[in-house]
């Protein structure tokens, strides 16, 4: 695990300046990654899924977000997020014993579609984020958001996954990159700054 953070600790540098040295490089390198994947997030898609979000929010409708490991926390931060600029929204993943129970009953790549039979509206927005695009709980929610007439948006990364082949998704982001760390923190600006655009209640 050290290795694939700072590989120079497992080369056996011990000289102190020599490693910080190095740290201060890697901190400075990944900084300048996920700025360049921050410049790529297009602005204008951003500006037109608020739009569209805002307007669903309007009519009533909720913020539903969804994700696993890592995203499954930005799903729990946008959530809150929504909330905090008064508007209703839930994290698919806040309620463990739903996970485990729909997951051990039904099979884990039902987790995000079993819940939103009984909790989606028409006028909600279903956010799903996922670094692949390709996990199949996140797909199946989508399909199931689809199939129950919410706005459908997606933040994922790599080459979008199987996301990018799914001609009804209303908005789609994708950071290209196959770095987790790195796309990770470019989806939270993405998110963030799609909030900001949708604005408070």
């Amino acid at each position: 695990m050290t290795e694939f953070l700072y590989p120079f600790l497992e080369r056996g540098e011990t000289d102190l300046a020599t490693v910080l040295a190095d740290v201060e490089s890697s901190t400075t390198r990944k900084g300048a990654d996920v700025i360049t994947l921050r410049g790529s997030i297009d602005l204008q898609e951003v500006a037109s899924c608020a739009a569209t979000v805002r307007e669903r929010l309007e009519r009533g409708g909720r913020l539903i977000a969804f994700g696993n490991g890592g995203s499954s926390t930005d799903a729990q931060d946008a959530a809150a997020d929504c909330l905090a600029l008064g508007w209703p929204a839930v994290a698919l993943t806040n309620d463990a014993a739903t996970v485990t129970a729909v997951g051990n009953d039904v099979g884990f790549e039902n987790v995000f579609a079993r819940q939103l039979i009984p909790l989606a509206r028409p006028d909600d927005v279903a956010l799903a984020i996922s670094t692949s695009g390709s996990s199949p709980n996140i797909v199946a929610g989508l399909e199931e958001a689809h199939r129950r007439k919410l706005l459908t948006c997606a933040v994922t990364g790599y080459d979008g996954g199987l996301l990018r082949e799914l001609p009804w998704l209303d908005h789609l982001f994708v950071v290209e990159s196959d770095y987790v760390p790195r796309l990770q923190e470019a989806h939270a600006t993405v998110y963030h700054l799609l909030l900001e655009a949708v604005g408070p209640r």
